[in-house]
């Protein structure tokens, strides 16, 4: 040890990094699973007759929970639906068509909050039906991609 130094001297410097470190990963997980229950959501809907609707209805359950699993009231980086929605849909876009049947429109907005995405009590028939229940594109916001 030198000049005095003390092995219980804690790096604080370094612990308040670790922390911030830690505090920034959680926010962006349950964006990410946030993401993906929608994602999963518009492919249920935009293809409800293919053999894989039902898979990503439950897929929508899956990354939904985790994301309210994973959810907590101080964090600081706010969800924000509308933007989740118009990736999902980017996202969508850019997938193969399954069998080459083009997708159903999708809307371009749906009505979930922040709030009721991370309710527990929130669940993945209650952001199909938001999503049902939007406001169709005046013109299909996914269209078939040309041969």
């Amino acid at each position: 040890m030198q000049g005095g130094e003390r092995a219980n001297d804690l790096d604080w410097e370094h612990v308040i990094e670790e922390i911030e470190d830690v505090g920034g990963s959680q926010p962006s997980a349950v964006k990410s699973h946030l993401g993906l229950a929608m994602l999963h959501a518009l492919e249920a809907l935009a293809w409800p007759g293919h053999p894989a609707a039902e898979h990503r209805q439950q897929e929508t359950a899956t990354f939904l929970s985790n994301a309210q699993t994973g959810s907590q009231p101080g964090m600081q980086q706010p969800v924000d639906p509308a933007a989740l929605h118009a990736r999902a849909l980017e996202q969508l876009r850019k997938l193969p068509q399954p069998g080459g049947v083009p997708p159903r429109p999708l809307p371009q907005m749906v009505a979930p909050t922040a709030a009721e995405l991370r309710d527990e009590e929130f669940g993945a028939t209650d952001l199909l039906d938001r999503i049902r229940s939007a406001p169709p594109p005046a013109r299909p916001v996914i269209s078939a991609l040309p041969r």
